[in-house]
């Protein structure tokens, strides 16, 4: 029985009558033997990888944007220049066919561009230049007004993306966490990705984080306003091939395993022991990790432990494919054959994923007050990362460890300050964050 399963599944695109390639979906277990007749921990890395772009692709889909941008009065000064400096750069870089919109949001909210092709916007430089700062913030019904303007287009041949920009905190509406984090979740179903960028060291990080992650997005941070122009930059990269739309994968386990759990950025949904992820967008040349984990009791388990599916439609026509295989372990009573069989790449991202998660989890208590929780949740990621790297004994996973030692004492010694926090934040959600070719990297 084999560990490391590779499915090839083949995506016909027909948008120019020929096959645009393959997925491939590839899942590997942290090592190749287990312990016989006791419980294991297992980790699983599941890839799913699209075809590299070609030169005879298709155009791409046309991306529909909506840009959230805060221009409250605490943006007076240079980061609202700095603002429409950015926003002009960034219609500037759009397809003629992409349609845009843009919402402000003041202690009012102000549709500045309804929705409309690029190439309807006549004077992108007089636009801009409309927004001045005023008021305090009602975020929550920018979002809701930008989604209404992204509806008036959506539909199977558009990339719809909402980005947020924002320095504070809502102040005017809704603005209880779970008042944004319900919202993001609708439009995450109806196929809209969410990314936000937070300016400045005022605005709420877990929230911003949140909203990206529920929304298939990413969170950026610019520590200067001049930063503005890269951070939107990044968010609206060359338009990339679409493979595929939809997507859905699942990983079922098998009764005899338990504790589930799914680790990393990636949002998911567990129930009655399956894992279930959900992509609006797969684009040529991008790789998506996701690293389900489980503890498995050999005696009870059957041949099979899980059971992956993938399941997509074709941008072109809207047809449905699936893939479905199951995943086997073997089980040696040498204790030495089960040491020397361990994987060191998926042993290196569940290392960065659980040191990754500690440090959110440690946050997330310093904001409730909980110093105590807060280390004890980096003390248990580094015995965790220790417990891996025991029979690997990796220098890239043991230089990992040694730095959130060092993170752990700076905490214990002087505490997390705002600033920390952001870049703590952001540096976090981009390694889960997979850069493509055309994108620069964030600094």
């Amino acid at each position: 029985m084999r560990t490391a399963l590779v499915l090839l599944l083949t995506a016909f695109a027909l948008l120019s009558g020929r096959a645009q390639g393959s997925l491939s979906l590839e899942a590997t277990t942290d090592r190749k033997y287990y312990h016989a007749n006791t419980r294991n921990s297992v980790y699983t890395e599941v890839r799913i990888q699209t075809p590299a772009p070609v030169s005879e692709t298709p155009a791409p889909a046309v991306h529909n944007l909506a840009f959230v941008l805060d221009r409250s009065g605490s943006m007076a000064g240079p980061p609202i220049q700095a603002l429409r400096t950015a926003l002009l750069s960034a219609l500037n870089s759009l397809a003629d066919r992409d349609i845009v919109s843009v919402v402000l949001f003041g202690s009012e909210v102000e549709t500045l561009l309804e929705a409309q092709r690029r190439d309807q916007v006549t004077n992108p430089a007089a636009l801009v230049a409309r927004m001045e700062p005023a008021g305090g913030a009602a975020l929550y019904d920018a979002l809701n007004q930008a989604a209404a303007q992204l509806r008036r287009y959506a539909g199977p041949k558009t990339i719809n993306h909402l980005i947020l920009v924002t320095d504070g905190l809502p102040t005017k509406g809704p603005r209880e966490f779970d008042d944004f984090t319900r919202l993001v979740e609708i439009l995450a179903r109806e196929g809209t990705t969410v990314s936000t960028i937070g300016l400045g060291q005022e605005f709420n990080e877990d929230l911003l984080a949140a909203l990206a992650r529920l929304g298939n997005g990413r969170f950026r941070y610019a520590d200067q306003p001049e930063k503005l122009v890269d951070a939107l930059q990044a968010e609206i990269a060359p338009s990339r091939t679409l493979v595929a739309r939809d997507a859905v994968l699942t990983i079922e386990f098998a009764s005899g395993c338990e504790k589930v759990a799914s680790n990393g950025w990636e949002p998911s949904t567990i129930e009655n022991g399956t894992i279930t992820y959900r992509f609006p967008h797969l684009f040529a040349g991008r790789e998506t990790t996701v690293l389900p984990s489980v503890e498995l009791v050999m005696h009870n388990l059957g041949r099979y432990f899980a059971t992956a599916r993938l399941r997509w439609k074709d941008p072109a026509d809207g047809s449905a494919h699936e893939a479905l295989q199951k995943l086997s372990v073997e089980v040696d009573s040498d204790s030495r054959a089960v040491r020397d069989s361990v994987n060191p790449g998926v042993i290196r991202t569940a290392v960065s994923t659980l040191i990754s998660e500690g440090m959110q989890h440690a946050i997330e208590q310093l904001d409730k007050g909980d110093f105590r929780r807060a280390l004890r949740a980096l003390r248990t990621a580094r015995d965790d990362a220790r417990s891996l790297n025991e029979d690997l004994a990796d220098p890239q996973v043991a230089a990992k460890i040694q730095q959130l030692e060092t993170y752990l004492t700076e905490v214990q010694t002087r505490g997390l300050n705002q600033l920390d926090r952001k870049i703590l934040r952001s540096g976090l959600f981009n390694q889960f964050a997979t850069p493509t070719a055309e994108e620069k990297p964030d600094r």
